[in-house]
């Protein structure tokens, strides 16, 4: 039998859709919802805690709607923004390539989000739950914070986070499936092949397709 994607040590025995992968028991419990964008029919997912989960989502939803991000007026139009979340990305898709901490788009938007309340708003949580790959955001986030600041207020620093939030919800789910984001990093980051304004998007199944801004 396969071994779990997560921990690749025990036995995957549950079939997750999301990751299109198998998981152990004790993954998918420490896991569901924090790190999988779990479907809301899986039978191993309780109602109550799903609908907590969402109604989380959908307050966090009105901070990330409050970011320009528009054809005309997105924050990453401006080249320090575009810089900063270069170095957040860059970050992130060395991780995803090295394969030593798995992550999907629902792991690296709840690390985003994290980042977000540990330092930009008003009510930071007391005991923060920082995970491997929270971890590597932090301690990026602590050796570039002076040079990022030299630049760029506090508050417009927040919303690049919430900014890269949009992105993973945009390039997830649907066709992209939970690798989607991960994958456009992976296929466009660095990559000097594309002429101005294409980028490369890669659905579940590995189909590639460059297109147009």
């Amino acid at each position: 039998m396969a071994k779990c994607w997560f921990c690749k040590k025990r036995k995957g025995k549950r079939y997750c859709a999301p990751i299109d992968n198998l998981l152990c028991p004790i993954c998918c419990g420490e896991n569901r919802l924090k790190k999988i964008d779990c479907i809301e029919d899986c039978r191993h997912l309780k109602g109550v805690a799903f609908q907590k989960q969402r109604d989380e989502e959908k307050e966090f939803s009105k901070l990330m709607a409050s970011v320009p991000h528009g054809q005309y007026d997105d924050i990453f139009q401006d080249p320090g923004v575009a810089s900063i979340a270069m170095d957040i990305e860059t970050l992130i898709c060395n991780i995803y390539m090295a394969g030593e901490i798995r992550i999907t788009g629902k792991t690296v938007s709840e690390s985003y989000k994290l980042i977000y309340k540990l330092y930009f708003d008003d009510k930071p949580p007391e005991e923060p739950q920082i995970d491997d790959l929270t971890q590597e955001l932090v301690t990026l986030y602590a050796n570039k914070i002076k040079m990022w600041e030299l630049n760029m207020e506090r508050n417009k620093i927040g919303q690049i986070f919430l900014r890269l939030m949009i992105s993973v919800k945009k390039m997830s789910g649907s066709k992209f499936g939970e690798f989607g984001y991960l994958n456009y990093l992976k296929n466009n980051l660095g990559n000097t092949n594309l002429d101005k304004g294409q980028f490369i998007t890669e659905d579940k199944f590995g189909k590639k397709l460059t297109q147009q801004l």
